[in-house]
């Protein structure tokens, strides 16, 4: 699953439980597969503290779906959120993804800036403004969401004649600082009056108000008769106007063996106080990242789909761990656990409290409070005193690398999803070639679904399931919806983009598939981004280098021939945990050169490229970082780094010219196969289909 550093929130398709699968029936000819199982403002300026549609087929094959609103769209949540805003006396204000844990995926709860705007993507931020001078009853003004080149087509459908789409990383296009800035500024020159920008503190992190507050200073110098303020809003204003919002559900809580976790809570916080603690002058440290606290106490939760994570903040006093939470009596089965960490739990919004005592208390100690970079800008606001010092997060660095447990962990995850999977794509052939049954995207997703709910401790998927056949594929991030969806077309590619949570590990398989006879285009393009895909794969290389620095080597031959794709080439994973980690990347976004890839390090490989309303492809194993044994030589006193890469699903033969692979290349790929065929090739009846299916795509080339 591809990723950039803004996302956030993701949407729904429902793919949570198995709940049907299409329709079957027998063939005579072949055995089928079988099937089953600064403190906000009160908005008038004074400071009071906190008390507490997708792209489809130009044909005939996809399923009707209900009318769009094409009278209203999301015109009147726009104008309520404009009269909330000049009751606070607001020109603009900023919608982000993120949730007060700046996580990337969120609960129907925290899915704000998909009800304002009606774009459903998993990045972006909506900014709506509010024309000061206008002394009409209803406010106008204008509205724009920004996201990234992922969600460029998905965006254009989805977004209705209200919105203005700024594309990201396109030339002469504004990022979302500088347009609200910009109609900020120019508000202020018409009115002759102080405009301000308002946005809710938990939402963005401190380092961006401070990142945005210096472009803003940057774009005042230029216009001296102008006056403009980023101002913190205690409420937000989104949930001031959505009347039928989701409750926030807080859901059972589980300890996480050292089975699968291959180390305790004791001794992750020994080596943080050891390590970190002293480096930064303080053992005294505030946690909002819920994946970071779940790592770091050996607890999943299910508060977020696809995510085993729960809502929570954590305080670190040396070996004092305190947790806010709600719902403690989920806690009851663990209270000897907390009690063996020294944790106690506290109300979710004690923190609020909590953190100006403390900070209150280390200022008069001398000492400093640690927050991340992910801390909100409330959290700081929070801190009177200022006495506080931002680090990198020191969690996110060490869940990163994982350990040997972990890693195994993993390997084992990868061959039980890959026999899913290898099920599932033999199945959908059978269907297509075989038995000619119309199937949509849903529908095959939810029996690939099936299928890996048969495997032992699987606890769900990582993401939803991205099943897209055709033009769909060129939608990065294209969902199907129950009524809303194309039929799977054989003569067409098929993306499908999926992931498993178990408990030994977090896996995420991307796999482009031609159930005919593709084209020579579709062809030459698939055998690039495999191409490029191994290029990564095989990569050798000297400790030191960041993602940054080797996104290149999957794109080569892409570039090659004009071609290449707006997305990362790859994304840590956690251990039983989000499917995207931030702690490590592969890309040209700037998060990608922020830290070296390292040994343990667990990475997506995942090349693609989209033709826009025909077709997408991309190919995506997981990639384990480890020392390369057989080098002993050092260069400079740093030794050489390899990838093993873990994914046991094969690639699709009918898409791939052999002429242009090198004779390394077709040894790559006859050993991966090998390895499949050896997993599987045992565990199916001879004859039957999935047996035919897999001894093909996995024969030497």
């Amino acid at each position: 699953m591809t990723i950039t550093r803004s996302e956030s929130h993701s949407h729904r398709s429902g793919y949570s439980s198995p709940a049907g699968s299409p329709r079957r029936c027998q063939s005579e000819e072949v055995v089928p597969p079988p099937t089953g199982g600064a403190e906000e403002t009160d908005g008038n300026g004074s400071d009071a503290p906190h008390d507490t549609t997708l792209h489809h087929e130009d044909n005939d094959s996809h399923l009707p779906h209900d009318s769009a609103d094409t009278t209203g769209g999301t015109s009147a949540a726009i104008t309520a959120l404009r009269l909330q805003m000049k009751a606070h006396n607001l020109a603009a204000y900023i919608i982000p993804s993120e949730d007060a844990h700046q996580s990337e995926y969120t609960s129907p709860v925290d899915q704000r800036r998909s009800f304002i705007s009606g774009f459903t993507g998993s990045a972006g931020i909506a900014v709506v403004t509010r024309d000061v001078t206008c002394m009409n009853q209803v406010p106008e003004g204008l509205a724009a969401l920004s996201t990234d080149g992922r969600y460029f087509t998905q965006a254009s459908h989805e977004l209705d004649f209200n919105w203005r789409l700024l594309k990201q990383g396109v030339e002469g296009e504004p990022t979302w600082q500088e347009w609200s800035i910009e109609q900020a500024i120019q508000q202020s020159l018409d009115s002759g009056k102080e405009t301000r920008i308002g946005i809710d503190p938990r939402m963005i992190t401190y380092q961006e108000i401070k990142s945005f507050q210096s472009l803003l200073n940057d774009s005042l110098s230029s216009h001296p008769n102008a006056s403009v303020k980023i101002v913190p809003i205690r409420d937000n204003l989104v949930d001031a106007v959505w009347n039928d919002k989701p409750k926030r559900v807080f859901n059972p809580v589980l300890q996480l063996s050292e089975i699968y976790t291959g180390e305790s809570t004791v001794s992750k916080i020994s080596r943080l106080r050891e390590k970190y603690f002293s480096k930064y002058g303080s053992e005294t440290m505030v946690l909002n990242a819920l994946d970071e606290i779940a790592w770091l106490l050996n607890l999943r939760g299910s508060d977020i789909e696809f995510n085993p994570l729960f809502y929570s903040y954590l305080m670190i006093q040396g070996d004092k761990l305190t947790l806010y939470t709600d719902k403690h009596d989920r806690f009851k089965e663990l209270s000897e656990y907390l009690e063996s960490i020294n944790c106690q739990l506290k109300g979710y919004d004690e923190i609020w409290t909590d953190l100006r005592r403390i900070s209150s208390e280390l200022h008069e100690r001398k000492e400093n409070l640690i927050v991340t970079k992910a801390s909100t800008w409330k959290m700081v606001n929070c801190n009177l005193a200022k006495n506080f010092v931002i680090v990198p997060s020191p969690i996110q660095e060490m869940k990163e690398i994982k350990n040997e447990t972990e890693l195994e962990g993993q390997r084992k995850a990868q061959i039980k999803d890959g026999f899913a999977l290898v099920r599932y794509f033999s199945w959908l052939d059978y269907k297509m070639n075989a038995e000619h049954e119309f199937i949509t995207e849903y529908d095959a997703g939810l029996q690939l679904l099936e299928f890996r709910s048969e495997l032992d401790d699987f606890k769900g998927l990582s993401f939803e399931t991205i099943s897209s056949t055709g033009s769909n594929g060129a939608i990065i991030h294209y969902a199907p919806k129950p009524n809303d969806c194309s039929l799977v077309n054989p003569n067409k590619l098929y993306l499908c983009d999926s992931g498993s949570q178990f408990l030994e590990g977090t896996t995420d398989t991307t796999r482009t598939l031609h159930f005919g006879t593709p084209t020579q285009e579709e062809i030459d393009n698939y055998t690039l981004v495999l191409k490029g895909q191994i290029a990564l794969a095989e990569l050798k290389f000297p400790e030191g280098l960041t993602g940054y620095q080797i996104d290149c080597i999957a794109r080569q031959y892409l570039w090659s021939h004009g071609l290449d794709y707006a997305h990362g080439t790859g994304h840590g994973v956690d251990s039983y945990g989000p499917v995207h980690s931030m702690g490590v990347g592969i890309g040209f976004r700037a998060y990608c050169n922020d830290n070296t890839v390292k040994a343990g390090h667990l990475i997506s490989d995942e090349p693609g490229y989209y033709k826009p309303d025909h077709y997408g492809i991309r190919l995506e194993n997981m990639i384990i970082c480890k020392y390369d044994e057989e080098q002993e030589k050092t260069f400079n006193g740093k030794r050489f780094l390899k990838f093993e890469t873990v994914t046991k699903v094969p690639y699709c033969r009918r898409l791939i010219n052999i002429k242009m692979l090198s004779e390394k290349e077709k040894e790559w790929l006859n050993e991966f196969h090998k390895s499949i065929w050896d997993l599987y090739g045992g565990r199916f009846r001879k004859r039957t289909w999935e047996a035919v299916w897999l001894a093909r795509e996995t024969s030497p080339l």
